[in-house]
Parts: C-alpha cells; structure tokens; sequence
C-alpha cells in the first residue's frame, strides 16, 4: 500500500498548510471571522479523505504549528486546547465514516458525530488547563465558546464539508485513499479493479434512475472483495447470493443436479430483484448456513439508485435481462484450491473441489456465463 500511504502524506500535509493559510483568508471578514471556525474545515476534510489516524495528526499539530509560526492562537491555554479538539475533530470524523461506510447520510453522521466529540473534548482538556493555570471554567463559558459563538462556523461545516466529500468521492479521490474496514486489500486489487469503478462512473452520469449490477464469477475469485470495494466507493446497497441457499426442504434429487439450481432463485428474483426494478425498499430473511435455516428476523434494505448484487449463480437467466453490467471474476485452478485452503480450511476444501466447483463450472458453461460479461477480470 506504499502508494496509497504517499498520497495520504501529501494530501495531508496540503491539508495542514491550507489550516496554515485559511485563518488569514477569515479574519478579513471582520464581524464573524474567528467564528467560521477556519482550522477546523481541512482538519475534518483530512480525516474523511485519508482516514481517522491522518485526521487526528494533523488536527493535533495545527494549533500548535500555528501558534509557535504566528502567536495565534495564543499557546496556553488556546492553541493546547485546540490541538487536543481538531485531534478529536479528525479522529473521529475518519474512523466514524469508515464503519459507516455505504450507509445512508454516512457523511452527515460522522460530521456530527466528530463536532459533539471534539466539542466535549474541548471542554475537558480547557477545564483543566484552566484549573492548571489558577483560572475558572464555567458551563457558562464552555456553552458560549463551544456553541453559541460557534454557531456560524457549524452552519458554515455542515454545509461545506458534505458537498466537498461528495465531490471528491465522485471524481475519484477518496476511492484511492480510503479503506473499508471490511477489505484487506493488496495494492494490486485497486488497479485490478478500476475497469469496473470506470463503468459504474458511466452509469451513474447517464440519465437512468436505476442501476443494478451483477458480480459472478468462481469461487475464492474476489467476488466479495471486489463488492465491498464498490461499497465502500459509492452510495450503493449490496445483495449477497448467500444469503439464498436452498433451505433444507428445497434440497431434492431433482433440484440438487439441476444446473445452477444451487441457490433459491426464485425467492432472490420475488423479494429482491423484482422490488428493485419496481425502486422498492427490499426486506428479506437471510439464510444461515450453521443453523441451515432462515433468519428469525429480516433485514430490510432503502431503495437507493445503485445495487450490487455479489456471487455465484447471479447471473442466472432465470432473473432475465436485468442487469446494467455484468463483471464476471475468474481465476487460475492453483490460485483458486490455495484461496479456498487458506479461507475455509482444509475440511471445507475437500467439498468446494468434488462439489461446489463443479457445480459452479456447470453454471458458467451451460449459461455461457463469462462470455455475455461486460467485463472479466483475472485474478
């Protein structure tokens, strides 16, 4: 990941003398100037582009930096304080965007939430400095510093900082810079996977309202890797073909050796395709494959314009003509046992290869399934 580490280093640092600079750009405005909270803007930035650790650096250096190169803000107890503040501000803003990756108003949760929590850490670190340096600090004050003086500069990052993220996230920058918790990514999967990331760009700038988007391809061939990976790029839901094994009743000898009949594709294209073509919310009961039975509670799923649907048996014609671009995942038979070995295990590697994979490869070559992709990616 030594690209991505350069590119958050230098974003960061371009960041931090933006931090430098901004305040002096503010103060021209003379009546509310210090309450457009200047600092705070790139320090927050920082920490939804290049992540909770980078975030945090840069919020706690600024201050201070600031402070030694100018005199403002005064060191003790200004500048301290707000070193710990911004640090809170980046931290949080990176970690609470990461977990809520793909979810809806995820920019605004984690913005909200870093505000509250730089606020409170504000307000702790100035009581005792305060206390430190023989002076009180009051409600009254923390109220007044913390809210009600800041109120411009709230208005002014909530307003901002989501349209700037956006932004970015569009063009591209956040995805190269930003890891979802769920991935452990090589370097390589990034550039591996951008073809995909360019068709996506182009469906989303067309006119259609709603897109789906289909990942099949071999087992241990990245296929959930590669979803994720989208998920956490763009506003999107992601459907997973696991969740609609057969359950133990469907299991019959005629359904067992019907090709491609390994997952209830009847119950995905009723309660999930059918609902997104009509742009309905989408509510189901997984299937958990330890107790081999359906969930007791369903999950249910907004509507949004984009849709990934992951796995093997995704394409089938059963679904009919669907979808707005198909990505078939394929990978070398050696690649393929390791992957799985090292995934499941040895016990589990024995059914996959005299089983699963066979029935799979049924699949594909019946349906001629990795030829009607749009795109194929090796792994």
């Amino acid at each position: 990941m030594r690209i991505n580490r350069t590119n958050k280093l230098v974003l960061s640092a371009l960041l931090m003398a933006i931090g430098i600079v901004l305040p002096f750009v503010t103060m021209q405005i003379p009546s509310i100037g210090n309450m457009l909270l200047p600092m705070h803007i790139p320090v927050i930035l920082c920490g939804f582009i290049c992540g909770g650790p980078y975030g945090a650096i840069v919020g706690f250096i600024l201050p201070l930096l600031r402070s030694v190169l100018f005199g403002m803000p005064p060191l003790m107890p200004t500048a301290l304080a707000m070193s710990f503040e911004l640090a809170a501000y980046g931290l949080i803003s990176g970690v609470l965007y990461q977990k809520l990756a793909g979810k809806r108003f995820a920019v605004y949760m984690s913005l909200i939430g870093a505000m509250i929590t730089g606020r409170l850490v504000w307000g702790a670190v100035s009581l005792g400095l305060y206390s430190l340096l023989g002076n009180t600090f009051t409600w009254k004050i923390f109220a007044v510093q913390a809210v009600v003086n800041a109120i411009p500069g709230i208005v002014l990052q909530l307003v901002l900082i989501p349209v700037l993220v956006i932004s970015l996230k569009h063009v591209g920058v956040v995805r190269h810079l930003t890891k979802n918790e769920k991935l452990d990514m090589k370097a390589a999967c990034t550039k591996r996977f951008e073809p995909v990331l360019l068709e996506i760009d182009k469906l989303l700038k067309s006119s259609k309202d709603n897109l789906i988007i289909a990942i099949d391809g071999k087992s241990a061939s990245g296929k959930t890797t590669l979803a994720h990976y989208l998920q956490s790029v763009y506003d999107c839901n992601l459907f997973h073909m696991d969740d609609f094994f057969l359950r133990e009743e469907q299991k019959t000898e005629e359904r067992l050796n019907e090709i491609g009949g390994n997952v209830d594709y009847e119950r995905f294209k009723m309660e999930v395709i059918d609902k997104l073509l009509k742009k309905q919310d989408v509510e189901y009961r997984k299937y958990s494959c330890k107790d081999k039975c359906l969930e007791k509670s369903s999950e249910l799923i907004k509507y949004k314009r984009l849709n990934i649907v992951e796995g093997s048996y995704s394409q089938h014609p059963y679904f009919g003509d669907v979808y707005d671009l198909k990505v078939f995942m394929n990978i070398d038979d050696k690649s393929q046992v390791d992957n799985i070995r090292k995934r499941n295990g040895g016990e589990k590697l024995d059914k996959f290869i005299h089983e699963w994979i066979p029935k799979e490869n049924a699949y594909f070559n019946k349906f001629i399934i990795e030829e009607e992709n749009v795109i194929n990616i090796w792994h």
